[in-house]
C-alpha cells in the first residue's frame, strides 16, 4: 500500500485531467440520482406529512338539525379521542351589489369547537387566519375570493336568513374583513370534493345562533380507520335513541386520503425512474473513463513490475487514482442532493408540505451514497486494468509479444526451381512468383513459351601448381 501511495503521490499530476472527468461524471450524476431518488420519497410522503400538520379527522359525522346538543353526544362516543365542529349557516354572499343564493356559492361555514383551527386545520395560501375571539373577520376559499373580487385586506358582505323560519326570513346584512385566502382539509381532492367556502372564527360563529342550519363533527378515533364499523354501530344506536327520525351520516377521510395518495403516486414514481436511469448512466461513463484511465497507464504498470512491485502493489497503483476520484466524486453528490432538496416535493402537493426547504435524507443520501461508492469501486475491479504482468513467451527465441498478439510473419523468399523442357531435359531455372508462371488470368494453365537450348560452356580451371604425378 506504501508503493502504491508513493506512485500515486508522485503521478496524479499526469493524470488529473481524467481523474477530474471521472470526479465532474460522479458528482453531476450523482446527485441527479441521489436527489432524485431523496425527491421520489419525499412527494410520496408529502401528503401524509400534510395530514399530520393538520390533525386530520378519521372521519366526518353529519349532524341534521341546527341543535348542537347533538354535537357533544356524537363526540362523547365510544372510541373518539378528539372532535371539532363547524356549522353551516343560512346566508347568502352579496356579489357587486347583487345577493346571489346558488347552492356553490353560499358556503358561509362557523368553527364552533376549533374545527378549521385546531383540527381540520386550514392551510394558509396568503395572509393569515382570522382571529378567534374576533366577530368581524373571514378567510375565503381561492374559488369564492375570486367571485367577490377581493384579497386579503378586502370587504365582503353576506345576507343572514333565520334558518328556524318557513320563509327564510331575512335577519339583515353584516360585512366582514378577509385576512386570508385558505384551502381547507382535505386538499388536492377532485372537482367533486372541492368546496368553495367562507370561514368564520369562533367568536362571530356564536353571534349567528338563528342562522345555524346544519353542522358536522370531524372525529378522530383511537385506532384510526379501524374503529370506523364500531363507530358507525354507536351511530345507529345514537340515532334510535334520539329519535325524530334523525339520520348521521357518516364520511370515511381514508377513503379521500387513499384516492389523494393514489394520484400523487405517478409523479413520485418518474422521479424514482429518473434517480435509477442517472444512476445506470453513471455507472456507464464513469467506467468508460476509469478504463481509459487505466489503459493509458498500462506502460507504466508493466514498468513497475519490471522493477519489482507484485501484482497486488501494482494493481492498487494503476486503481488507488480512481478510487480517490470516486470517493470525492460521490461525496460531492451528496452534498449536491442536499442543496437541491427544497425542489421537493414536485407537484401540486408541494404547496401544502409543511416541511419545505433543505432536508438531510437520511436512508437515500446517508445510505445510498455509500452503496453507490460500492458499486463504483466493484465496477473499477471489474474493468479489466493493465496491471503490469509480464507478457507471455511466444516460442521464438529472444523474441517477446503481449498476449493477443500475432506471431511476425516471416517475409516470403523466391526459390529456384528448374522446370523440365519440352525434350525432358532440365530447363532453365525459373524464380517461384515469375510472371507468367502458374495458373492464367482465367483459370487456366498458361503454356509456356519453348525457349532454344543453349549448348554448355566447357570448365576451364586454372591451376597455381602443378598436380603431383
Amino acid at each position: 500500500m506504501a508503493a502504491a501511495s508513493y506512485w500515486w503521490r508522485a503521478t496524479w499530476r499526469r493524470g488529473w485531467r481524467s481523474s477530474l472527468v471521472i470526479v465532474a461524471l460522479c458528482a453531476l450524476l450523482g446527485t441527479v440520482a441521489l436527489g432524485a431518488l431523496a425527491g421520489a420519497r419525499r412527494t410520496e410522503s408529502a401528503y401524509g406529512r400534510y395530514l399530520s400538520s393538520v390533525n386530520a379527522s378519521d372521519a366526518m359525522v353529519n349532524v341534521p338539525s341546527p341543535d348542537t346538543s347533538l354535537d357533544a353526544r356524537v363526540a362523547a362516543l365510544p372510541g373518539v379521542v378528539a372532535s371539532a365542529a363547524w356549522v353551516g349557516l343560512d346566508a347568502n354572499p352579496v356579489f357587486h351589489g347583487r345577493v346571489d343564493d346558488s347552492f356553490l356559492d353560499d358556503n358561509l361555514v362557523g368553527s364552533l369547537s376549533g374545527a378549521f383551527f385546531t383540527q381540520d386545520r386550514a392551510t394558509v395560501l396568503s395572509g393569515r387566519l382570522p382571529t378567534p375571539r374576533s366577530t368581524d373577520e373571514v378567510a375565503l376559499t381561492p374559488g369564492l375570493a375570486r367571485l367577490f373580487g377581493v384579497g386579503v385586506g378586502g370587504r365582503v358582505t353576506y345576507q343572514l336568513l333565520d334558518a328556524l323560519s318557513p320563509t327564510n326570513q331575512v335577519l339583515g346584512y353584516r360585512t366582514f374583513t378577509v385576512t386570508g385566502i385558505i384551502d381547507v382539509p382535505p386538499a388536492l381532492v377532485d372537482q367533486f370534493d372541492q368546496v368553495q367556502a367562507a370561514i368564520l372564527p369562533t367568536a362571530a360563529t356564536n353571534t349567528m345562533r338563528q342562522e345555524f342550519e346544519f353542522s358536522w363533527v370531524g372525529v378522530r378515533l383511537r385506532s384510526g380507520s379501524a374503529e370506523l364499523p364500531a363507530l358507525k354501530e354507536a351511530l345507529a344506536h345514537l340515532e334510535a335513541t334520539v329519535g325524530g327520525g334523525y339520520v348521521f351520516a357518516i364520511r370515511q377521510m381514508d377513503l379521500v386520503h387513499q384516492e389523494v395518495q393514489a394520484a400523487i403516486r405517478p409523479q413520485a414514481v418518474a422521479l424514482a425512474v429518473l434517480g435509477a436511469l442517472s444512476a445506470l448512466a453513471l455507472l456507464v461513463l464513469a467506467g468508460q473513463a476509469m478504463a481509459q484511465r487505466l489503459d493509458r497507464s498500462g506502460s507504466e504498470m508493466a514498468a513497475l513490475r519490471v522493477l519489482g512491485m507484485s501484482r497486488l502493489e501494482t494493481a492498487l497503483a494503476g486503481t488507488l487514482g480512481p478510487a480517490v476520484s470516486i470517493i470525492v466524486g460521490v461525496g460531492l453528490a451528496v452534498l449536491g442532493a442536499f442543496a437541491v432538496s427544497p425542489l421537493a416535493p414536485v407537484g401540486p402537493v408541494r404547496r401544502f408540505d409543511p416541511a419545505r426547504g433543505l432536508r438531510l435524507d437520511l436512508l437515500v443520501l446517508l445510505a445510498a451514497g455509500p452503496v453507490l461508492v460500492v458499486a463504483l469501486l466493484t465496477l473499477l475491479g471489474v474493468v479489466p486494468p493493465a496491471d503490469g504482468a509480464p507478457p507471455p513467451r511466444c516460442r521464438c527465441r529472444g523474441v517477446h509479444r503481449t498476449a493477443g498478439q500475432r506471431r511476425p510473419r516471416r517475409p516470403l523468399r523466391p526459390r529456384a526451381r528448374s522446370w523440365p523442357a519440352a525434350d525432358g531435359r532440365a530447363g532453365e531455372p525459373r524464380r517461384v512468383g515469375d510472371r507468367g508462371h502458374g495458373r492464367g488470368h482465367r483459370g487456366g494453365v498458361r503454356r509456356q513459351p519453348e525457349r532454344p537450348r543453349q549448348p554448355p560452356r566447357p570448365l576451364r580451371l586454372e591451376l597455381e601448381r602443378p598436380l603431383p604425378d
